[in-house]
């Protein structure tokens, strides 16, 4: 379901937003300033959103450096999703929109444990377990999601690179008894070749724990 919401160009405030070089063609929005030397040219947002990360690295294990931007909407509501697009690096130096994903991390809630009162806001919250220390980690031709499946497993998923889908499969799941959130507690339940190679576009991590 996707909600549309009105953005003034004053909203980017020097309290939340470090950084607001756009323009209505190409928004490079940066929620901190450290992150500028990491801003190529060519590198744009909606409006109305902020880069909250640049990560780099050979994503696609072509011995170029790739880098992945994290990005938000200025001022989060429930409901939202936090997105990721992967920028590809070229032979000639420069970078290319490859993929945009936005099933990486959990819906941003403000608060996850008390109801809204809207049922199906409601029903997303009340499947997730501590969706906070959700982790997204990206490495050498491999992206790996991190994330508790209820309230005393985690489990990691990693998607590598394939150069004959041009994506990401699921090749290796690793799963965790974690009846505490320290990972000291960890129990690890199995680590093994995952049996259904998922495409990481198709993942969902609300129907992959139950919703």
């Amino acid at each position: 379901m996707w909600r549309y919401y009105v953005f003034l160009l004053g909203l980017c405030t020097i309290d939340s937003c470090a950084s607001a070089q756009h323009s209505a063609e190409c928004n490079r929005t940066l929620r901190y300033n450290f992150l500028k030397s990491k801003l190529d040219s060519g590198i744009c947002i909606p409006n109305g959103y902020q880069i909250m990360e640049i990560y780099e690295t050979d994503l696609n294990d072509d011995g170029l450096t790739d880098k992945v931007l994290r990005w938000q909407k200025i001022k989060l509501l429930d409901g939202d999703t936090i997105f990721h697009s992967i920028y590809t690096k070229m032979n000639d130096g420069t970078l290319r929109l490859f993929k945009k994903l936005d099933n990486l991390e959990p819906l941003y809630f403000n608060n996850y444990f008390s109801k809204s009162g809207e049922t199906f806001y409601d029903s997303i919250k009340s499947i997730y377990s501590y969706p906070t220390t959700s982790e997204v980690e990206f490495n050498t031709k491999t992206i790996s999601l991190k994330f508790y499946i209820d309230a005393a497993t985690v489990k990691k998923l990693f998607f590598t690179y394939s150069t004959q889908e041009k994506t990401w499969i699921l090749t290796r799941e690793i799963q965790w008894f974690a009846p505490m959130q320290n990972k000291e507690d960890y129990k690890q339940d199995y680590d093994r070749a995952s049996k259904t190679p998922m495409r990481i576009d198709d993942f969902d991590m609300l129907k992959y724990i139950g919703w």
